[in-house]
Formats: C-alpha cells, structure tokens, sequence
C-alpha cells in the first residue's frame, strides 16, 4: 500500500503562502539526477492586453542559488530572496515579478544534474527568467542554459554581459557617495569599509573602493581569494571577526542573516550597506536595535538591484557600458528615501518599504 501524506502537510504551505503574501511554492524533484529544487514565486505582474486579457508574456525574475542540506532552511532562503527581487523590480521601476530558486546543496555537480535545473527552468516557458547565484560558478550556468532559453548574465563568450556582481558594486559605490553625504557627512575617500567576502560583489566593491582611496579590509572563507584583496591594497582580516571592525561602513557581502541576536552586541560600524540579500535576521527588529546602537541600516534590496538591473539591460540586447550608466538609479534611489524618512520621521528601512514594497 502506497504511503498517503497527511493533509497538514498542504496546509501548511497554503498557510505560509498567506502568511508571506506569496503567490506561489514549488518543490521540484527529479529522480533520474536527485535534483531536489525549491522555486518561490513572491509576485507576478498582471500585465494586460487592450482586450482586457492577461499577457502571455509575464515573468517573474531570481537568482538560482546552489545552498543547504536543509530543504526547511532552502525554503526559508527562497521565501526571504523572492521577496527581495520584487522589492529591486519595484526600486527599478520595472513590471516585473519577483521569484527565487534554491537547489539543495546534497551532492556534487555534475552535467547531467546542472541540465536537469536547466529543464526544470524551460517547463515553465519564460515564467521563470533567472540568472546562477551563490554556489554557481559560470561553467555551471553554460550547463544549466544548455537546456533553456531563460538564463542571463552568462559569460560574454556565450552572448552574455557576464556576472552581475560587477554592476551591482557599481551601484553600491553611488549609494556610498550619498551614505557619506547625508549620513557620515565626509567624503568616501575619508572612509573606512570592512567587506564580508570577497566573492562575485565583494571583490569588485573592494576593487572600486580602493581606487577611491577608502581604508578597505575584508575577509573571506575562501583563502585563494586573500592574494588577489592583498595585491590591490586590502587588509585581510579573519573571516570571524570581520562584522566586528571599528569601521564607517560595513559591508556584507556573502550570506543573508549575518546580523543577528548573536552578532549585533559586538558591532562596532557607523552604517550597514552590504551586497548580500536579506543581512538583517529579523529585519524591522534588527534595525530598531542598530538604531538604538547608533547604526544605521541602509536597505539591501535597494544597494544591491545594480544586478538585476544588468540582467534586465542584457534582455533588451544593450551593453555593459549602458548598464553600469544606469545604475546610478541606485543613488537616486537611496536620496528618495532619506528624504522620504525625515518627512515621515520614520527609518530608511521602513521608507523604503513603504516606497517599494508591494
């Protein structure tokens, strides 16, 4: 006799999907390559024809990330990381949906594991447009868009505008100009930047930083990493004590909910803008407390959409060189929501999700 799942099983994610405000869970299993897949779908646009009916060409837009054994914690990642690409689309001002993939971290790569997300994102026939994220690597990305029509950012020898982590440091550095010219009130050349992780984002933000003349340390788990941050002139610090630098900036850059109950008595930064999605545990709690601390929280999802804006360009067949133009949006972005939060006499967090949130 066949196993028969008890019923709380569906609802239970029906409660989280009304609980999230979510529009959709997918866990996606294939048994040929063991690929076990949690796809969340925060919002989809309702783009609408003169008739009145739905478009057919509506997307919803996230990174696929290769990260935990836990399907719970994949869950958790994929709900948080939806909700943040529907807060970039908003922040961009474009009709996009937000969504995210976790694929569990259970085994190695192979070809025919990496084809076989490939599948799994052209079943949905453009429903699904998404980019590698974190555990991906790009030889990873020309496997997994050798089955599908819908990866971006691949590597320019595929016709690509290559990693989104480049564009998204560039918008970093014109939210840093204006964090240093309404909050820290001294120029970026003046100030000191702890990077966490000196990945994708990182390093290029480290890179950029330093060219300004900003005191910039970092730290990574990766320790190949630490010989190409010490030639360009950062100052490597262990990886377990890098949130806890006296610094005027800190900038995580690697994995979300760093900040939490255990991290945040130790701080000793000015402002939070980090790379990574999601830093913050508890995001409204966590900022009250930094606030209490003197820190200032400056909202991931609007610092960090320069990559998403990349991937947005790259459909439209424009360049490089238009996208990192463009993302000085990340700038104006960030001026509207100080502006907004001492008319309102409410925190940037809260500004920015009263602006962007949906």
């Amino acid at each position: 006799m066949k196993q028969r799942w008890h019923v709380k099983t569906a609802k239970d994610v029906f409660k989280i999907l009304k609980k999230e405000g979510c529009r959709q869970i997918t866990f996606h299993y294939n048994p040929k390559t063991d690929l076990k897949l949690v796809w969340v779908v925060d919002s989809i646009p309702e783009k609408r024809e003169k008739s009145g009916k739905l478009s057919k060409n509506v997307s919803a837009s996230g990174g696929t990330r290769f990260a935990h054994q836990d399907a719970d914690i994949a869950l958790q990642d994929a709900l948080k990381l939806a909700r943040a690409m529907t807060r970039k689309a908003n922040v961009l001002g474009v009709n996009e949906g937000g969504c995210k993939a976790v694929v569990l971290a259970n085994q190695k790569k192979n070809t025919l594991f990496l084809q076989s997300i490939g599948d799994f994102i052209q079943m949905h026939k453009g429903l699904f447009k998404t980019a590698i994220d974190l555990g991906f690597v790009m030889k990873d990305g020309k496997q997994i868009a050798s089955k599908t029509d819908h990866v971006d950012s691949l590597s320019h020898l595929e016709k690509g505008l290559g990693s989104t982590g480049e564009n998204t440091a560039e918008g970093m550095i014109h939210g840093f100009e204006v964090i240093c010219e309404e909050i820290l009130n001294k120029p970026l050349q003046k100030c000191s930047v702890a990077i966490q992780g000196l990945g994708a984002v990182g390093f290029p933000l480290a890179q950029l930083l330093v060219k300004k003349g900003c005191d910039v340390m970092a730290a990574d788990v990766i320790k190949s990493n630490y010989k190409k941050a010490r030639k360009i002139g950062v100052k490597i610090i262990p990886p377990k004590k890098i949130l806890f630098q006296k610094v005027d900036i800190l900038a995580p850059c690697a994995l979300g909910a760093v900040i939490n109950e255990k991290t945040l008595p130790k701080l000793k930064c000015k402002i939070i803008a980090g790379g990574a999605n999601n830093p913050l545990e508890n995001e409204f709690d966590d900022e009250k407390i930094l606030l209490k601390k003197g820190i200032t929280y400056i909202p991931d999802f609007v610092l960090n959409c320069g990559g998403f804006l990349q991937a947005l360009i790259e459909r439209e067949g424009k360049t490089v060189l238009e996208a990192r133009k463009k993302s000085n949006i990340v700038g104006k972005r960030l001026k509207q929501i100080i502006q907004y939060s001492k008319k309102k006499k409410i925190t940037l967090l809260k500004s920015a999700a009263e602006l962007f949130d949906r």
